[in-house]
């Protein structure tokens, strides 16, 4: 069977015919999408409108004063992305920036007790969609998902970095 492109005409030969089936990415972007309409959906608005704003909230609140370079190291974000979050997140009142006292060229970021509070807040939202989620995996099956996820995620940044040399 043949796959109609999208003017109606099927393609010229096989080597055109790329058969549609859902991949393990276009499922795990499925979730996140679904997951992050359940929690907007909650009525409480999400005051950081960026991911990369709650990657840094994240960061933030396993360790705080931490410098935009270990950010970026943390997060895979770019730099500028980094910067440009920072900058709303500082505005928002959310993170403060201090030089580090030992090191004046360096920059610490450190949570506000605003962005802890909203941290704190986000976070027990996320824990809530996700043990509805993941309700009926057990134990084992979560930890196989959890195992199989990072060897994902370990591809992805070791493609990343070798990008970049």
């Amino acid at each position: 069977m043949k796959n109609l492109n999208v003017n109606g005409k099927a393609p010229e030969n096989d080597e055109e015919f790329v058969e549609f089936r859902k991949t393990p990415m276009m499922l795990i972007n499925e979730i996140n999408r679904l997951m992050g309409d359940k929690i907007r959906s909650s009525g409480e608005e999400h005051p950081i409108g960026q991911k990369s704003g709650r990657l840094l909230l994240i960061e933030l609140a396993k360790k705080d004063g931490r410098t935009q370079l270990d950010l970026v190291h943390a997060t895979h974000l770019k730099a500028p992305t980094i910067s440009v979050a920072l900058q709303k997140l500082e505005k928002d009142g959310y993170v403060s920036r201090r030089p580090d006292e030992y090191d004046l060229r360096a920059t610490r970021v450190f949570l506000t007790e605003k962005g802890r509070a909203l941290d704190n807040k986000l976070r027990k939202r996320i824990h809530e969609e996700e043990s509805e989620a993941m309700k009926n995996l057990t134990d084992s099956e979560s930890e196989t998902l959890m195992r199989l996820l990072n060897k994902i995620k370990n591809n992805l940044i070791a493609e990343t970095e070798s990008e970049r040399f």
